[in-house]
């Protein structure tokens, strides 16, 4: 463990080096004008390589303090991923830019050059966050983010160099031939409806039970009550119920639509239209970047998860004259015991209820002895109506009377549920954060493949 998160760090950081040296010492041709990546972002990918090969070289050290080698192996692929996402994000900044020179455009992206005549391109639209750079066929030559920094002087210096604007008539029939194209993608969309609507259906139902299903079968394994489960069961099948009648209705109300606002609509459903794949890839990146926060999320109780147990002979024995007891509910259940002549209550959490025996509440009266154990924890403060004392602390034992009601095994076995509860939503969280992340890049790779095939330019 040790020798892979300092060799990972090493190497994270040495590609790291290497894409600013190469980015330094590559001396390009002198262009008239270039574009660039906007500064806060570069910030952002450096910022986060930084945080990421840092999280790993100091978990070289923490393995050393810290026992619990499966948390660290979690915020080893966490930041392990993170640090792979920067280094591709610090690339394409650097190597993906449009330049200007003489009578030609090159585009870079990444390693490869693309060379445009200037006069080649006739117009230049943009769309959302995308600006189309076409020719006298309306075909796409390159796009541009438009974020991208210097984009707005580039098309200004473009606008100076080329030739041959396209005439009014021109402009008029590409219109026209758009709003045909946009006609009849509307046509088939309308046509598919039947076929679109029962593929909805399955799938939806497919997905929505499997989930479903996971997600009882996750409270099943974290010991929920059988009636907590069938109640989940049934609002779960309901929330599927309604929403599936919802988007149904949505997709029939859609149809109301004339064929070309109903083309423009679900333009990017075809695969062949420019920005097709960019579009689909930010809906993917947007579900994707949440399923990973939520795996994030999901993985904190990786962190919380108990240690070693303490031994029985860690504990403090206390004895005194019960005067009360009260069992706190909601939130953060417990159970809170008050000795005479004793300033601190003294309480059992949550996490132990399950193994408490209630009979205490009948069998023990007031001024009763008890005894009950605790740790070398220092008192916390509380303060709450009708109780004079102000501090607390917890309890892992409780006996009376000769009877014991919460035993150093009932403590054990308790730990030893809970830890396994973390350990599954952990799991869960990892397993989310993995799908996500898989998903996201197959997507963009996917997606760039995608993009080469699109040939249909829709700037309505």
């Amino acid at each position: 463990m040790l020798i892979t998160f300092i060799v990972t760090a090493a190497v994270l950081a040495g590609i790291y080096l290497v894409i600013n040296v190469f980015k330094k010492k590559a001396v390009g041709p002198d262009y008239d004008f270039k574009t660039g990546a906007q500064k806060s972002i570069l910030i952002f990918a450096h910022m986060l390589s930084v945080v990421s090969f840092s999280v790993i070289a100091s978990e070289a050290v923490i393995c050393l303090l810290w026992e619990n080698k499966l948390a660290l192996w979690g915020l080893f692929g966490v930041f392990l991923l993170c640090a792979i996402l920067a280094l591709v994000l610090i690339c394409g900044l650097y190597f993906t830019y449009e330049a200007i020179r003489g009578d030609e455009v090159y585009v870079h992206r990444f390693f490869k050059i693309k060379k445009i005549k200037i006069s080649d391109i006739r117009r230049i639209e943009n769309i959302g966050l995308i600006t189309f750079f076409c020719d006298k066929n309306n075909k796409c030559l390159f796009l541009v983010d438009s974020i991208t920094l210097g984009l707005a002087e580039f098309v200004r210096r473009i606008g100076e160099k080329k030739s041959d604007e396209p005439s009014g008539e021109s402009q008029a029939e590409a219109l026209a031939e758009e709003e045909a194209v946009l006609a009849e993608m509307g046509r088939r969309y309308r046509e598919s409806y039947n076929r679109r609507k029962k593929k909805f259906i399955i799938a939806f139902s497919v997905v929505g039970t499997a989930v479903l299903s996971a997600l009882l079968l996750i409270f099943f394994f974290l010991e929920a009550s059988t009636g907590f489960i069938a109640i989940m069961g049934l609002l779960g099948a309901l929330a599927l119920a309604v929403n599936i009648f919802s988007m149904l209705s949505g997709m029939k109300k859609e149809l109301g639509l004339n064929d070309v606002s109903l083309g423009n609509k679900h333009k990017f459903e075809n695969k062949k239209v420019k920005g097709a794949s960019k579009y689909k890839f930010k809906r993917i990146t947007a579900v994707c970047i949440s399923g990973m926060f939520l795996g994030i999320v999901l993985l904190l109780p990786l962190l919380l998860i108990s240690g070693e147990k303490q031994d029985y002979d860690d504990f403090t024995q206390i004895t005194g004259k019960l005067e009360y007891y009260r069992e706190h509910t909601g939130r953060n259940s417990y159970i809170a015991l008050g000795f005479y002549d004793m300033e601190t209550e003294y309480r059992l959490s949550s996490i132990y209820l399950n193994e408490f025996d209630y009979s205490f509440f009948v069998e023990v009266k007031k001024g009763d002895t008890v005894t009950v154990l605790i740790d070398n924890d220092k008192d916390r403060e509380f303060s709450l109506r009708g109780i004079d004392r102000k501090r607390w602390n917890h309890f892992y034992y409780l006996a009376a009377d000769g009877n014991e009601y919460f035993t150093y095994n009932d403590y054990v076995i308790s730990r030893e549920r809970n830890d396994r509860i973390g350990f599954i939503i952990s799991m869960v969280g990892i397993a989310i954060f993995a799908a996500s992340s898989v998903a996201l890049v197959s997507a963009y790779f996917v997606c760039k493949k995608n993009e080469k095939a699109e040939d249909i330019v829709i700037c309505k």
